[in-house]
């Protein structure tokens, strides 16, 4: 329905007279920032810092392994919950099935948008929502080659998987926080209150274009 017959459909339902047509919506023409893979990772880091994201660049992801290691032990964390792939032999007596009984959870990033320093993740099989839902601190491991520059580049992705795109896609950007009870701002209260991301500067992903990469998924 266009919007001039829905806004007139509207003020019949209300018992109101009519009124002036309505003004139209002014439409701003759509633009495509183009950032090389340097000015990328450069805003998204600062994206995720903006958020309150403790952001790290490492140069592989066994340096990734190692931080977490050491978050583990600073922290006290017994237990972390991830999918059995991201599992290391290092920490094994720390890993726990079951989401809800772990502080820390782990999941790797399927995509990272510079602009607004959100993850996608990709829900399938062993790769559980829950392990990045439900613990009180998670880590979110993505390749820097997976970076794209805007939300577009992020959809197109998502729309050139076809059938083979799981159920469930997850969006991540920052801390899970409110401000629904009196505009009152609190950080953790429908999921994580604490979000790490290590972006993996060598990974086995083919290095991306100029706009990002065209498939930045795992095969």
């Amino acid at each position: 329905m266009e919007r001039a017959a829905f806004l007139e459909t509207l003020r019949r339902q209300l018992h109101r007279a009519p009124g002036p047509p309505a003004s139209p919506v002014p439409r701003s023409p759509a633009t495509q920032r183009t950032l090389d893979d340097q000015e990328r990772l450069a805003l998204f880091v600062a994206r995720l810092q903006a958020l309150g994201v403790m952001a790290s660049v490492v140069p592989a992801l066994e340096d990734a392994q190692a931080a977490i290691e050491r978050l583990a032990l600073d922290r006290g964390w017994l237990s972390i919950s991830c999918a059995a792939p991201l599992r290391w032999p290092a920490i094994a007596d720390r890993w726990k099935a079951d989401p809800r009984e772990a502080p820390f959870g782990l999941a790797e990033a399927e995509l990272a948008v510079a602009e607004t320093g959100t993850l996608l993740l990709t829900n399938h099989g062993p790769f559980r929502r829950g392990h990045s839902l439900l613990p009180p601190s998670i880590g979110l491991v993505v390749p820097r080659a997976r970076i794209v520059t805007g939300f577009g580049d992020a959809l197109r992705w998502i729309a050139a998987q076809g059938p083979e795109l799981p159920a469930c896609l997850s969006f991540i950007t920052g801390p899970s926080n409110t401000a629904d009870i009196a505009s009152v701002q609190v950080v953790g209260v429908h999921g994580p209150g604490e979000v790490f991301v290590w972006v993996v500067a060598n990974d086995e992903v083919e290095e991306s274009s100029t706009d990002g990469p065209a498939d930045a998924g795992r095969a």
